[in-house]
């Protein structure tokens, strides 16, 4: 029987990539040039992707996609690829936290909480539960700093080297382990497929990027405060 073919785009952080499934089952990934930007190198990526594997856009089932929290550019440039070809090709939309993506390549016991978005005292928590043998969102994600973060009972906590001094000492004081994170288009792709499985999809228009808060850009163009 043949396997869905399934493209999944993660170009959330720095380093990006897109995986696909193809019609045999196999898994293929092609990075973002790392010295060019999300929007200059993301759909060349795909093009040769597709090309390598020798297939056509138009086999595609379903596109999956990193929505954050994460960079501006690189969540904006993704969520509008993947809705452009959501309208093209006519194939299912998976919208994916990155949060979800950042647990796919933790190996360690549950429950665990992905932090992202680090700025000032204050980071994106999210916590991750293992559930029916997958990783799963145990909620939609908040805004937390030292104080208001519930460490009781977590085994892990992903972070990167912004995550605030704060959270850090709170994580030692509690003996929780952090975690580097990794977002491995793999990993979106796997979350991708768990989702198109539930029936968790969504449509072109109201597939969007997820922001803690307003994007920098935004706030110096209006020249309010953060909010």
């Amino acid at each position: 029987m043949a396997q869905s073919v399934v493209l999944a785009i993660e170009t959330s952080q720095r380093k990006g990539g897109v995986a696909l499934r193809d019609a045999a089952g196999a898994a293929h990934v092609e990075w973002v040039a790392a010295n060019l930007r999300h929007d200059d190198d993301l759909l060349p990526a795909i093009d040769r992707l597709y090309r390598r594997v020798g297939l056509e856009p138009e086999a595609t089932d379903a596109v999956g996609v990193s929505i954050g929290p994460g960079g501006f550019t690189g969540l904006r440039i993704a969520v509008s690829t993947a809705k452009m070809l959501g309208e093209a090709l006519g194939c299912a939309l998976v919208a994916v936290p990155s949060a979800l993506v950042a647990a796919g390549s933790y190996q360690g016991a549950g429950p665990i909480i992905v932090a992202l978005a680090s700025k000032a005292d204050t980071c994106w928590v999210t916590r991750i539960e293992w559930i029916d043998d997958r990783w799963a969102p145990a909620d939609d994600g908040r805004l937390a700093d030292a104080r208001s973060l519930e460490l009781r009972d977590i085994q892990a906590l992903i972070g990167d080297e912004f995550l605030p001094p704060g959270i850090r000492d709170a994580c030692s004081a509690a003996k929780v382990a952090i975690i580097d994170p990794k977002f491995d288009p793999l990993a979106c792709l796997a979350a991708t497929e768990q989702r198109l499985k539930q029936g968790d999809t969504t449509d072109p228009l109201s597939l969007g990027p997820r922001y803690p808060r307003r994007p920098e850009a935004v706030v110096k163009w209006r020249g309010g405060g953060d909010g």
